[in-house]
């Protein structure tokens, strides 16, 4: 998702969180939870002393639901992924439903409450997934910096071109996935460096 769309999509959803609309960044992870990434990053938070949501995979938590729990316990807020990560772009409303539906239940049973945010995989959804959310009871957050982390390049690499584009209230998407596995702690090390240069804090929380 690039500058220009996050900038149409705050007009015409301003429903949406796009960026944080404060004077802190926000970093977000997307796919977990993963038995190998996922430890990583959350060392390196433990560390840093810093905080992040989570968008967890419901298939993923029912697998490792004591990660899920550690994401939870250590002070991170957890977010809904779907349950399968699908494309929910024009598929049914009961479709995407079930997705949503689903995802809350499993998350619910490991860590005790319902997410409160949503965050459509791929970034894609239409007026159905709109709907689902409001039904749900769920905020749809966005970003407005892509890290791209899942490609093929170094993790210093990656962190120079988030610290490019990286300001104050924006929601950094980051992934604790299996692409990330063997970059996500330098890359976390390398922004967590930058930002204090730059004077940017980190928000613990979306708003």
């Amino acid at each position: 998702m690039n500058s220009l769309l996050c900038k149409i999509g705050e007009r015409l959803f301003p429903s949406i969180y796009w960026r944080t609309h404060n004077h802190a960044l926000h970093l977000t992870f997307d796919d977990g939870p993963n038995p190998e990434v996922t430890p990583q990053v959350l060392d390196v938070l433990a560390t840093r002393n810093a905080r992040a949501t989570f968008f967890l995979v419901g298939k993923n938590v029912q697998k490792y639901s004591d990660l899920t729990r550690r994401i939870a316990s250590e002070g991170h807020a957890v977010g809904n992924h779907t349950f399968t990560h699908p494309l929910l772009f024009f598929r049914s409303r009961r479709f995407q439903l079930d997705e949503v539906v689903r995802a809350d239940e499993v998350i619910e049973e490991a860590i005790g409450t319902k997410p409160v945010w949503f965050r459509p995989p791929y970034g894609y959804f239409d007026s159905r997934t709109l709907s689902v959310a409001k039904q749900t009871e769920h905020r749809l957050v966005f970003w407005d910096v892509d890290s791209q982390d899942y490609r093929d390049a170094t993790g210093a690499a990656i962190a120079r071109r988030v610290l490019k584009k990286a300001e104050t209230g924006s929601i950094l998407l980051l992934h604790d996935n299996y692409a990330t596995k063997n970059k996500i702690v330098d890359i976390l090390n390398l922004l967590f460096d930058g930002l204090e240069e730059r004077g940017i804090r980190l928000n613990p929380r979306l708003p």
